[in-house]
């Protein structure tokens, strides 16, 4: 009698996939495009913003339904690629997003921190985090997850701008049109300049897109005189749409809910910013994100395997120079001002220093680098002029800015020979020894 015994399991008996029809699947993109039909028909409104919620509710709960009866095999390995499978990480995510969430009413506070504590910079700095995040996740597209070093990440930003002005100035069009119009013009000339990527690599495409950053450089200084002149162009605050008007903080005068306060922008930065890199995290995951990775690693492979590396290549720069210049227009916007000299190659290696620090291969190491950058300056700056053992040293305060610039690449080189995966990779090692800890805790209860 044999040990082990080989027997094929009838498909019939095998685990079940369902079957739904295309209707069924369009049925949320279908309730998508009718419910504002529908709930402006409505003239019942006791409230503002009523039709807003009851559209939310309806949206979610189609989406749960097509969700759970979409067609799905058990044993596809894209069940693996969810972003929430297991219930730790669930609880771990709302409690970043409570946190997140709770940090502007935090900073809005007038309480006063031990040692005077910066509440208020803070503010402003939190939302850089947060804009800055977007570009550097883009920048990670390209460069941690489809291996194409670019130098011409402030020419889409001068891109974004450029859109922003004309189309929000100039033609006097809201600042919500301006966004799509620079994913647009940005995923285009993106394209365009990712042309030289497919006969480049390395050190050689560097330079190449070098020479497509002054070339951008040169359109906007162009620009910014002719249109604007030598002083530079002052962007207006944007007003909200109308279709969220029901939001507490209307101006009874004109009836215009303005974003010119750090509280308002924050809600706007991180909107767009989360959208933005979910959208990025999706590339990622699908099938065209793991042609990203194939090219990183070996072009002449992928290849082989049946992967178009020419498009993957032209997509990667499209889709990455699109999120850069929704970044730019976007950051120009908060900034409500931009000269000729705003943008040069320090800024690329900015989003490079965030990139590296923070980790390639992960959005965690665009936000963690961001942080890195803008939040470690301040705390410095605090340190030496609140501390009493620093704050007496007279060559701090001589040489601030210098020793600013010293200390952040130290660190750098403390974090790239100790945690070449970066912060994002100190951060993942640190849970998992704390899930495992946990886990542990609760075995040995259980015993």
């Amino acid at each position: 009698m044999s040990d082990t015994t080989t027997a094929e399991v009838p498909a019939s008996l095998g685990p079940s996939v369902r079957r739904t029809t295309p209707a069924v699947r369009a049925l949320p993109f279908l309730v998508a495009l009718a419910s504002p039909l529908i709930l402006d028909n409505i003239g019942w409104n006791p409230f503002g913003g009523w039709k807003i919620l009851v559209g939310l509710i309806i949206l979610v709960c189609v989406g749960r339904f097509a969700w759970s009866t979409a067609e799905r095999d058990p044993g596809d390995p894209r069940l693996a690629l969810k972003l929430w499978h297991r219930p730790d990480q669930r609880a771990l995510s709302a409690m970043t997003c409570l946190v997140i969430v709770s940090v502007p009413f935090i900073l809005g506070t007038d309480f006063d921190p031990p040692m005077d504590f910066p509440w208020n910079t803070w503010f402003r700095i939190i939302n850089y985090i947060i804009l800055f995040a977007l570009g550097a996740g883009a920048f990670n597209l390209l460069a941690g997850y489809t291996g194409q070093l670019s130098m011409a990440h402030a020419a889409f930003l001068m891109i974004g701008t450029m859109v922003g002005a004309h189309i929000g100035l100039i033609w006097e069009q809201s600042f919500w049109l301006c966004l799509p119009i620079a994913a647009v013009a940005g995923a285009a000339l993106g394209a365009l300049f990712g042309i030289p990527a497919l006969r480049l690599r390395g050190l050689y495409l560097m330079l190449a897109t070098i020479g497509a950053h002054f070339i951008v450089l040169l359109i906007w200084k162009e620009y910014m005189v002719h249109y604007f002149g030598f002083g530079g162009v002052r962007f207006t605050a944007p007003n909200l749409p109308s279709w969220l008007h029901w939001i507490p903080g209307i101006n009874p005068e004109d009836g215009k809910f303005l974003i010119n306060s750090q509280f308002r922008w924050f809600w706007v930065n991180l909107t767009i910013t989360t959208l933005g890199l979910l959208f990025i995290v999706n590339v990622v995951r699908s099938r065209e994100g793991r042609a990203f990775a194939a090219v990183r690693d070996r072009d002449i492979s992928a290849t082989l395997l049946g992967i178009n590396v020419a498009r993957s290549k032209l997509v990667s720069f499209a889709l990455s120079s699109a999120m850069v210049s929704v970044s730019g227009c976007l950051l120009s916007y908060y900034n409500r001002a931009r000269s000729e000299d705003s943008f040069n190659l320090e800024q690329v290696l900015d989003y490079g220093v965030i990139i590296v620090v923070g980790g390639f291969m992960g959005i965690q190491g665009a936000i963690f680098g961001s942080v890195f950058f803008f939040a470690l300056p301040m705390y410095f700056e605090w340190m030496r002029e609140e501390l009493p053992l620093i704050s007496n040293i007279d060559f701090f305060s001589r040489y601030a800015g210098e020793v600013d610039l010293a200390i952040r690449g130290i660190l750098v080189v403390v974090v790239l020979v100790w945690r070449p995966d970066g912060l994002a990779g100190l951060w993942q090692s640190g849970k998992k020894r704390l899930l495992l800890r946990f886990n542990d805790s609760r075995t040995g209860t259980v015993q």
